[in-house]
Order: structure tokens, then sequence, then C-alpha cells
């Protein structure tokens, strides 16, 4: 995969990514409200707490701008999934996986599965349908939310490594965007182009130990 098709996948996302950062942090602390309320502990109703972060989150989406991508109101149960174009996104909980795999379910299998995202340096492979994952880990403490985007090639047996060709952190705004550079990732398990913030640190996802 070539850097000038990474940038044009981070430009095309970037919309989306300051908007969910937005919201995120809102929609966590509506969550936690909801736990409260119902006399439920988050570390002993961790799916619950997902699901509300994520209801919380469809919720002050409808009433934010994000620009070309459209938030699929069909979708069940609430579930976050946007379209721009051609291309496809689902937001997912991270929790304590690196990347979340597809399971069994053979509609989500599908959506992992997709072509190079750049072939030999071909523009086309920018024209044609993609799926994205867009996963989302926590850290209460601080109320901070951590966002990636992660373009998977094909679904992977549960312990083995992901199989993706780009992975990167969604900026908060232009600022965070601009100081973000696209170089080979440090992580052998993962074949394509990482983006490391300017100390040079390929992210990867920092919140781990503390993620819900």
């Amino acid at each position: 995969m070539d850097i000038t098709s990474a940038e044009q996948v981070a430009q095309t996302f970037a919309p989306l990514g300051f908007a969910l950062n937005e919201i995120m942090p809102q929609a966590l602390e509506r969550a936690q409200k909801m736990m409260k309320i119902g006399n439920m502990p988050v570390n002993k109703y961790p799916t619950q707490f997902a699901h509300n972060v994520g209801g919380a989150a469809h919720s002050l989406l409808c009433s934010t701008d994000t620009a070309e991508w459209t938030l699929n109101p069909e979708a069940t149960k609430k579930q976050l999934h946007f379209s721009r174009d051609l291309w496809t996104a689902r937001m997912l909980s991270r929790g304590g996986l690196d990347v979340p795999g597809a399971g069994t379910n053979g509609e989500r299998r599908a959506f992992y599965t997709n072509s190079l995202l750049a072939d030999q340096g071909s523009p086309e492979a920018l024209l044609t349908h993609h799926g994205f994952l867009i996963t989302w880990n926590t850290r209460l403490a601080t109320g901070e939310v951590e966002l990636e985007l992660i373009h998977t090639t094909s679904p992977w047996k549960y312990g083995s490594p992901a199989h993706v060709d780009l992975r990167m952190p969604l900026a908060a705004d232009s600022e965070g965007l601009a100081t973000l550079r696209f170089a080979p990732p440090v992580d052998d398990d993962l074949d394509g182009l990482g983006l490391i913030d300017g100390k040079g640190m390929f992210q990867q996802g920092a919140f781990d130990e503390d993620a819900v």
C-alpha cells in the first residue's frame, strides 16, 4: 500500500473522526449515569455499559454534523453504521481485544472481507466498495475515548494476528490530523501501513489495561 492512498483514507474519514471525538466523551458520561441509576457497576456489567455508550452515541450523532458521512437510521438495535459513497464503516467496542474479530456470523465475516486499499499503486482500488471498522476504547478515570480506524482484508481465526492493511487513530481535529504521518508499522504481525505521530510512536491503542 502506498502512502498517498493512506493519506486519502485519512482525509476522507477526517470529518467523521472529528464528530466522533466530539460526541463520544458525552456518550460515555451519559452511559455512566445510566449505569449508576440502575445500580449496575461498570466492571460487573461491561457489555451493558458498551451498549449504553453505543445508544447514547447514536442519539448524539442524529444531531451532529458528519459532513458527507451518513448514519444508517435503519440499523437494528441502533448500531453505529456509517456510509459515504461506496465506503461503509461499523463502530465496535474494542474492549480487551486488539482488533474485534468477525466470529462465525456470515454477514460480519463478509464485511471483514475487503480488497486491498491499494494494489501496486492502482488508484482504482480507492473507487470500489470497502468496509472499515471504527473501534472505541475508554479510560473511565479520565473520560478519554480512543478511536481507531481499521481496514480488514479477511476474517481470521481466534488467537491469530488480525488481517489488516491499514490502521490509524482518528484525529480529533485538523491540527491533530496534520501532526500525523505514515510509516511502516513496527509490529511484524501487521502487513500494512500504520499511522504514527510526530514522536514516532506507532498507534496501536493506549488504553488496553483499562479497557471496558
